[in-house]
């Protein structure tokens, strides 16, 4: 199953095990209700601000919303730093050059630059990155202070 998948069909389960809908759930992340209809039906990627947003709002990791492991959270949040910041420190804990991330996986240059001028990267991505560099999703975004 692919990552979005996972994400979608958790994200369904929270929102029913909650009992909340689409319109309390919008008003309560403040985001559009169209946005949160698009996450439950599949329709669109999810940007690293909305998943952190939703792994808070429901008390689990990043790794449990999109459907990775099954336990909700075992660690305490951290506060996440600037994306392109984490992925230059992480990438140098793994002693991975970015011309190896390239060359290895779909990201491209332009993304990777676009991340270290502050725009968010996509859950997809993130799933690629993590699963290269063999760390979690919340370890890559800085939630999770170990690896695994």
């Amino acid at each position: 199953m692919d990552v979005i998948s996972g994400f979608k069909d958790t994200f369904n389960e929270l929102l029913k095990e909650s009992d909340k809908t689409i319109k309390q759930v919008s008003i309560e992340l403040n985001t559009s209700p169209f946005v949160v209809l698009k996450w439950k039906h599949k329709l669109t990627d999810v940007k690293l601000k909305s998943l952190i947003k939703l792994a808070d709002y429901f008390d689990c990791s990043v790794e449990f919303l999109c459907g990775k492991t099954k336990r909700q959270k075992d660690f305490e949040p951290r506060r996440c730093p600037p994306f392109g910041e984490r992925m230059v420190k992480v990438l140098k804990e793994k002693g991975c050059s970015t011309y190896r991330l390239f060359k290895d996986t779909a990201i491209k240059p332009a993304q990777y630059h676009h991340w270290r001028k502050g725009t968010e990267p996509l859950l997809s991505s993130l799933e690629t990155v993590a699963e290269y560099l063999g760390v979690t999703l919340d370890y890559l975004i800085g939630r999770d202070p170990e690896t695994i």
